[in-house]
């Protein structure tokens, strides 16, 4: 995908988007309360008479030769040792997460969070934090900030030197709390308070196209609250005389299984969506029921950067031969993590590693492949144009010939 477009629709759904996008993993969050038998103390994998020795030996060489040793934070080692472990199993999707990483996770899995209501960019090269976008009628939109105001300070706090997460951290917080704000707007400095609330992230974006009686949904990530996001924009384009539906999911990089199976439910008819095997080959089976369907032209938009759920939402339209798919190869992550919270009640920390891989609904897995579309179509960046604050590109305009053509195969 090219940086131009990126940049455009990017500060949307790009990577440098600090508010509530997934992190781009499929995952099915369970709660599992492991207890360590002896079997699995003694396990070679990990655990043995060689590793415990040298465990003992570093320690030892740590507690009496590095300098700073009694600054050394315990509960920091643990959590490093812990995300080696993950890091070192050969998966690339493991991870380990502290207590407030956890925490942070779900949120993010969630789309929910009491803060300023805004997407929040770094701009790396200056170190700056920027407000790329208040949400409408949010907390921010509400005291007037603006999209590229330059955030100075949070709460008195210089957030020059500090890293996205951080500075998002400060602005989060209880909500009807107030939070103060020193924002650079152009050469002025100004000073607003503005009152955090729980907010959800908006995820879907829909409209008419202008001059069409075609109905436009742009999804960026499945999270919890995309659902009903998602059901609100079908229905509202539907009462608006659509004919036929392009779903653009270019650039999303994937969130919650049970949010594309939700949104899968309401547009096919009943019939078997995904299936997921796991090394012991079981596994589940997800259906669509037939409560409701779409039955008009379809059209899914994805790239090289559709990926996970992205890509069980792409593979199962297909296959139900219920839409087209234009674009370009879809990223290929064919497989399923787990989230297992350490603790009890669901609590962190937790981790998370690969546990199954997902099948569309004709048994194709595409790990390492991607879905391939019905009609490729690269994307050229000298293509984008903007008419009534929306963007235009080749391939969007592809979709819309398609579908103005009458073709549906």
């Amino acid at each position: 995908m090219n940086n131009d477009r990126r940049f455009i629709k990017g500060f949307i759904a790009g990577a440098l988007i600090a508010i509530a996008l997934f992190v781009g993993i499929l995952s099915i969050p369970t709660v599992h309360n492991l207890v360590l038998d002896n079997k699995l103390k003694n396990s070679p994998y990990a655990v043995d008479e060689e590793f415990i020795r040298r465990f003992d030996d570093i320690q030892a060489y740590i507690n009496k030769y590095y300098l700073d040793s009694d600054k050394i934070d315990k509960k920091s080692v643990q959590d490093g040792m812990y995300k080696g472990m993950l890091e070192s199993i050969g998966d690339k999707y493991a991870a380990y997460y502290s207590e407030s990483e956890f925490k942070d996770l779900a949120e993010k899995n969630a789309g929910r969070y009491a803060g300023i209501g805004a997407y929040v960019s770094q701009d790396v090269e200056k170190g700056s934090m920027v407000i790329v976008k208040p949400f409408e009628d949010g907390p921010a939109d509400k005291a007037g900030l603006k999209s590229g105001d330059i955030i100075v300070e949070v709460d008195g706090t210089p957030v020059k030197g500090k890293t996205l997460d951080e500075v998002v951290t400060l602005m989060k917080g209880e909500e009807n709390t107030e939070i103060s704000l020193k924002v650079l707007r152009d050469i002025k400095t100004i000073e607003t308070t503005v009152s955090r609330e729980v907010v959800d992230v908006p995820t879907v974006y829909h409209r008419i196209i202008d001059d069409t009686d075609i109905g436009y949904i742009s999804v960026s990530s499945f999270d919890d609250v995309t659902v009903s996001q998602f059901r609100e924009a079908l229905d509202d384009i539907e009462a608006k005389g659509a004919e036929s539906l392009i779903v653009d999911i270019r650039d999303n990089g994937g969130g919650m299984l049970s949010t594309v199976i939700d949104m899968l439910d309401r547009i096919l008819p009943e019939g078997l969506v995904m299936y997921t095997e796991t090394k012991s080959g079981d596994g589940e089976k997800y259906y669509s029921t037939a409560e409701e369907s779409y039955n008009k032209p379809i059209v899914v938009l994805i790239n090289e950067y559709s990926a996970s759920a992205s890509e069980v939402f792409a593979g199962a339209v297909q296959d139900f031969d219920a839409a087209t798919i234009i674009g370009t190869q879809s990223y290929g992550k064919g497989v399923v993590q787990t989230i297992m919270p350490l603790n009890a009640y669901g609590a962190g920390p937790a981790i998370k590693f690969t546990t199954s891989r997902y099948y569309t609904p004709k048994g194709r897995n595409i790990d390492g492949i991607g879905i391939t579309p019905d009609i490729e179509v690269k994307y050229d960046n000298k293509s984008i144009e903007i008419k009534n604050n929306f963007i235009y590109d080749n391939q969007l305009r592809t979709a819309i010939s398609f579908l103005q053509s009458g073709n549906e195969d």
